[in-house]
């Protein structure tokens, strides 16, 4: 009789563990099928939207092309002067002229050896092969002058630049150079524009260079040397000697 109870005790926990087992107890985890379902479809809009942008970039990009911008925003223009920073050749007889800046008057005289040597370059030969229509000039000169104004000036440092005057009688400064680098033994390269001496005609011309230094109430000239030339307006391919027509002269 006990036996039969403890059976019947025994069955009726095994259908008590079944029911539960039924119910829920240790079942399947739920399945994220909805989930997974919703973001793919999220992501076929996000690449539906991203192509979308793709092709709206590409009619805007057609678009500012064919308006002359590059799809960056600069514009899609040629430069007017041919662009690619080349060098253009010489236009010095093309530059346009107008009178230099007078220095600071009254000039101060402080005359040193350091113009070593002026000569005319660039020559272009007069059409009559009798002196030159067109020139410039290649200074050398020690345009050094770190300590050259006196200290109440607030920098002792000079400001070294060169004028070029033609005739010393007539006293016309044709040309004048922004402030030079300083340098013992320096070489430089100053334009003369023909505008500036066309009215002078045909003949002799003394050319005149001038090393100064700019002050705030007077220039200060530090040496000048003058050099004749041959001047003959108008142009002409026939050759003549680099010397014909040149000398030296210092009176300056």
């Amino acid at each position: 009789m006990r036996f039969r109870n403890v059976a019947v005790v025994a069955v009726a926990l095994l259908v008590v563990l079944s029911g539960c087992s039924a119910f829920g107890g240790t079942g399947a985890e739920p399945s994220n099928d909805t989930e997974t379902g919703a973001n793919g479809m999220e992501d076929v809009e996000d690449a539906e939207d991203e192509a979308e942008d793709r092709e709206d970039g590409e009619d805007e990009g057609t678009e500012q092309i064919d308006e002359g911008v590059e799809p960056n925003g600069t514009d899609n223009e040629t430069d007017g002067d041919g662009g690619g920073g080349g060098d253009g050749g010489d236009t010095t007889a093309d530059a346009e002229w107008t009178p230099p800046e007078e220095p600071n008057r009254p000039l101060e005289d402080k005359r040193e050896d350091r113009i070593e040597r002026v000569e005319f370059v660039d020559k272009e030969p007069a059409e009559d092969g009798e002196g030159y229509s067109n020139f410039n000039l290649e200074v050398v000169a020690n345009t050094s002058m770190e300590s050259v104004d006196p200290p109440e000036h607030g920098d002792v440092v000079g400001e070294p630049y060169f004028f070029v005057k033609i005739n010393e009688d007539e006293q016309k400064i044709v040309e004048r150079t922004g402030h030079v680098s300083m340098a013992e033994n320096g070489t430089y390269h100053i334009e003369v524009r023909p505008a500036g001496i066309e009215e002078f005609g045909e003949g002799a011309l003394t050319v005149e260079v001038f090393l100064m230094d700019e002050d705030k109430d007077w220039d200060d000239i530090y040496d000048a040397v003058g050099k004749d030339v041959q001047f003959n307006p108008g142009t002409g391919a026939e050759n003549s000697s680099p010397t014909d027509g040149e000398s030296d002269s210092n009176d300056t």
